[in-house]
């Protein structure tokens, strides 16, 4: 039979006080009230008997000479005006008196009350009157004599406690209002004042405990009270939670120490006693290992697992000794599969008994990884040994610790000559590193001592370390390269070394040359073309003063005019060698410079060639912005994007179909570039092309491929731009063009007004 515990219903303390203190105040109240009830009734009754008593001796002296004198009608009417009081029921008189003269042992007569309370003769014979005689409340009876002591008579008076019901009816209807109303004032005073002294802090006492974790000690500490008791007792309560709470933190460190250790420990753990061969505790990473559920492994024999069972009989006869044994490599066999786990073992003694405890850590797939790690390796070094870039890793300090093949090719060492004995420094320009070292102090605002830390300070930063440099070979040889410079961090985030991933650009660079030669060649031609007009004026200024001067006409006035005029053309002829000397002059530091002058120093130099070839060039430079960039490369690529539009303009034979707009628009944060052109566009199917090295659709013999490969390279790589090209469709004095339309965005620019 099933035990059921029949839960016991609890009144809240609430209800049990409101009910007591209701209880109490009642009863006392009631006590009371019965009290002054039987207190106020004897005293009425008291009174109504003196009363009587008075009332008695009254009629007797009254009555005694009439009932001498036979005046019976006199008595009576004494008797009908003592039944006006209120509490007298009947007056009855035997006349002894008048009985002699009737022949009867005595006359009886008297009043009585009937049921309306009227008063009407009594008649000895009515039993009703009787029986209501029988039932007075109280009686009194008086005996008259004469001075003889001769009986003449007996008067009763009969008394009824009607009255005294209805006063006393009264005094319970007052009694029982006045002591419920007491009771409920008293009790609502007592009930407000317990709870608020009382059962408000133990209410806040119960709800505090109450509200507990989920071991019962509770979250918060008991507010504080305004009595001095229940204050008391919660500071004593508050302080044995605290003791509970640092007594069971202990406590669970205490406890849950060897649960930590063993149970959640992703190491296997096993216990076993008689030499190792009774398993009596095993944690859940020890089932897991053996692909078993938990709780089914006491007991069993852990030599059934080992595949060579003389490895383990060797492992008990090694603990027998005393010894203990870490970390050797042990074979497994779970489930017909080969597990393979590095295991330590040791004496212990357990609950008394002397035990063998066993660490196993599952190592099988690292153990099958082992190949596929190897070769992994293997494919990593031919990768970092022939990616066709030179790879060179250091440590923290500098010392290479890497040196790939690609790198031993190019600069003509092998890697056991530098590693963990040189820097990437001895095979840069010293030079290079100290001007290097200059601009990044510069730029970064902080002193950049010449040496290693030139290479790695802005990747240290967290900020894009690439920049060309000269990398000189075993034999002196000089070879430009683009390095990208990297951390290597491990997983805790910290950097233990560097990787620097260059680039030989050799090639590149003599393309850049030629293109720059070839930007200088047609720059030439510009010139002469330029110069040719006012080297013109200038003969024919000088010519014209040598005759008039060997005819003796010269004119001051016209001498000086013409000389400003001359001077105004040799303006114009340095200006345009100082054009040419900026454009050749290299600078490799960035300076703050004017787009929209940058634009115009671009367009002074091919504006001759444009003119040349009949191209209408429409200019419209209405916005300006200030950058931080190389002049001398942005009018590289400018000059570019300009002579592929020229280029292609020149097969065009209308001239007025001839266009190029060149436009400068600030929208919201950002400048945009525009120039466009009416040669009509670029070829769907090569469009995306066009900025690729070495791609190009002019005939070898006058294109190369890399201008636009640079001009992409210099905006986008070298001042935080980006360019983009499609075809453009649009009206011009009222005709419809169609051409290529380049757009350069400069992000985040600041408008100058």
């Amino acid at each position: 039979m099933k035990n059921t515990q029949v839960k016991k219903y609890k009144l809240s303390l609430f209800i049990t006080l409101a009910l007591i203190i209701t209880i109490s105040v009642t009863s006392i109240l009631t006590i009371n009230s019965t009290y002054n009830y039987y207190h106020i009734k004897n005293r009425i009754i008291n009174e109504i008997k003196e009363d009587s008593k008075e009332a008695i001796l009254s009629l007797k002296s009254n009555i005694t000479n009439l009932i001498i004198s036979y005046s019976i009608n006199e008595y009576e009417k004494l008797i009908i005006n003592e039944l006006q009081s209120k509490d007298i029921f009947a007056i009855i008189v035997k006349d002894y008196h008048m009985g002699k003269i009737i022949g009867k042992d005595a006359y009886i007569t008297g009043k009585i009350k009937n049921s309306q309370t009227n008063i009407v003769d009594y008649n000895n014979a009515d039993k009703n009157q009787n029986k209501l005689l029988e039932n007075a409340f109280f009686t009194k009876s008086v005996t008259i004599t004469n001075s003889s002591n001769e009986t003449f008579g007996i008067i009763t008076i009969y008394i009824t406690n009607n009255e005294i019901n209805k006063e006393l009816e009264k005094i319970v209807k007052d009694t029982l209002f006045n002591t419920v109303l007491l009771s409920i004032l008293l009790t609502l005073f007592l009930y407000i004042s317990i709870k608020y002294y009382i059962l408000s802090p133990i209410s806040d006492i119960i709800n505090t405990i109450k509200d507990g974790d989920e071991t019962g000690i509770p979250n918060t500490l008991i507010p504080d009270s305004n009595s001095k008791e229940i204050s008391a007792l919660t500071n004593n309560i508050n302080t044995m939670i605290k003791s509970i709470k640092t007594s069971r933190q202990t406590l669970e460190i205490n406890e849950h120490r060897l649960e930590y250790l063993l149970e959640l420990s992703p190491i296997a753990v096993r216990i076993a006693k008689n030499r190792g061969e009774y398993v009596i505790f095993a944690n859940k990473a020890y089932s897991k290992l053996l692909h078993l559920k938990e709780g089914t492994i006491s007991g069993k024999n852990p030599k059934d697992y080992y595949v060579n069972k003389e490895t383990y009989e060797h492992i008990i006869k090694t603990l027998e000794k005393g010894e203990r044994i870490y970390n050797i490599m042990v074979e497994l066999n779970i489930e017909n599969k080969q597990t393979w786990a590095l295991a330590s073992y040791m004496n212990i003694d357990f609950d008394g008994e002397k035990a063998i405890i066993g660490w196993f850590y599952d190592v099988t797939n690292e153990k099958l990884n082992e190949a596929n790690l190897y070769k992994a390796l293997e494919l990593q070094t031919t990768i970092f040994d022939n990616s066709g870039y030179l790879m060179i890793s250091t440590d923290k300090n500098g010392l290479i610790q890497q040196f790939n093949k690609e790198a031993e090719k190019l600069l003509g060492y092998e890697a056991k000559e530098l590693i963990n004995i040189y820097t990437p420094e001895i095979f840069h320009l010293k030079s290079e590193i100290i001007l290097r070292a200059g601009y990044l102090s510069k730029e970064l605002n902080k002193k950049v001592q010449p040496g290693f830390e030139v290479f790695v300070e802005k990747t240290k930063l967290g900020l894009k370390n690439e920049y060309e440099w000269t990398y000189i070979s075993k034999k002196g040889e000089h070879i430009p390269v683009i390095l990208v410079i990297t951390a290597l961090k491990n997983k805790n985030d910290e950097t233990y070394g560097y990787l620097g991933i260059a680039q030989d650009i050799s090639q590149r660079k003599a393309l850049e040359s030629q293109a720059k030669l070839a930007s200088m060649g047609e720059m030439i031609g510009n010139i002469a073309h330029q110069w040719r007009q006012p080297l013109s004026m200038i003969s024919t200024i000088a010519s014209g003063i040598l005759v008039k001067n060997e005819l003796n006409i010269t004119d001051s006035i016209d001498i000086s005019s013409n000389m400003e005029k001359v001077i105004t053309q040799t303006k114009y002829l340095s200006s345009t060698i100082d054009d040419f000397r900026n454009f050749i002059k290299e600078n490799n530091e960035k300076e703050r410079i004017s787009l929209v002058n940058t634009i115009q120093k671009s367009l002074s130099i091919i504006k001759p060639s444009i003119s040349n070839n009949h191209i209408n060039l429409i200019v419209n430079l209405k916005d300006d912005i200030y950058i931080d960039g190389f002049e001398n490369q942005l009018i590289q690529a400018f000059i570019n994007i300009l002579n592929n539009a020229k280029d292609a303009l020149k097969e065009k034979i209308i001239d007025d179909d001839k266009l190029i707009f060149v436009e400068t628009q600030f929208i919201k944060d950002d400048l945009f570039l525009i120039i466009k052109d009416s040669a009509g566009g670029i070829k769907d199917d090569i469009i995306h092309k066009i900025f690729e090295p070495y791609f190009t659709t002019k005939h070898k013999s006058i294109g190369t491929g890399i201008g636009l490969s640079m001009t992409h390279q210099i905006i986008t790589e070298h001042h935080n731009a980006t360019i983009e090209v499609f075809n453009s469709t649009y009206e011009y004095n009222n005709k419809t063009h169609t051409g290529a339309y380049f757009q350069i965005t400069f992000k985040d620019a600041c408008l100058i007004s």
